[in-house]
């Protein structure tokens, strides 16, 4: 008998890389010990092998991670790291590059923008990547811009279905998107966002100019970038790689 057929029915192949909500599913079952969710997320990690229901009948039905489901939670964390990593290397490199340009450069910023998507106007939290403008006294001439990274296809989906994608156009006359090549095609990404391509030996190309929006920046912008600490570097470690 081949080895795949005394292979139990729970020990399906699982992807090389866990899906997110099922990592999420993992460390909530490491961490809590809380009752099983019974949901289409719990049968995968069951035929997967990663989680075991209790079998003490003094609890209730919960869940708890065999040693597969261990090790494929520190796998999980091991590419999370990674990925910010990388998210933060390419960060870093459109920051350097807009540094060099002259302009006035936060990768830290938080500011609150309006929330328009609901009946009644709110404020909702908005922290793009990479936020710069121009450095100059004259309001016509700052040509704010924010550049958003995505390292991870589902990452950009994730956020060109949500509001906040709308938010940053309320801070900036530009808004890009800066992506690490292969993630996504130019088509995916609506037509008034520009698209920068990230590649690891090649550095950054503009895919799509930005469309030009116009901005009216508010006290409030004013206050959160000088809340903020501007992001600085030597100018002897500068590369401009656009």
């Amino acid at each position: 008998m081949s080895a795949s057929a005394q292979r139990p029915a729970t020990m399906h192949e699982r992807p090389s890389a866990l899906p997110r909500r099922h990592g999420t599913r993992l460390r909530h079952y490491w961490r809590s010990h809380g009752w099983a969710c019974h949901d289409n997320i719990d049968i995968d990690l069951l035929r997967w092998g990663l989680i075991e229901e209790a079998a003490d009948s003094a609890l209730a039905s919960c869940f708890r991670l065999t040693d597969a489901g261990r090790a494929a939670l520190g796998d999980t964390v091991v590419h999370n790291r990674g990925a910010r990593s990388r998210h933060a290397q390419v960060v870093d490199g459109v920051a350097r590059h807009l540094a060099g340009l002259g302009r006035l450069v936060f990768t830290e910023l938080s500011v609150h923008t309006v929330d328009s998507t609901t009946d009644k106007a709110r404020w909702a939290p908005c922290k793009p990547d990479v936020f710069s403008l121009t450095r100059s006294l004259r309001p016509d001439h700052l040509a704010p811009q924010v550049h958003e990274v995505k390292v991870k296809r589902s990452d950009l989906l994730g956020e060109l279905r949500s509001a906040k994608i709308e938010r940053y156009r309320e801070l900036a006359a530009e808004v890009y998107f800066v992506i690490v090549e292969g993630i996504a095609t130019l088509e995916e990404i609506p037509a008034e966002y520009g698209v920068i391509l990230w590649r690891a030996e090649h550095g950054y190309t503009i895919a799509r100019a930005a469309q030009r929006h116009d901005y009216q920046l508010e006290t409030r912008h004013w206050m959160a970038m000088a809340r903020a600490r501007p992001f600085s570097v030597d100018e002897d470690s500068l590369q401009l790689s656009f």
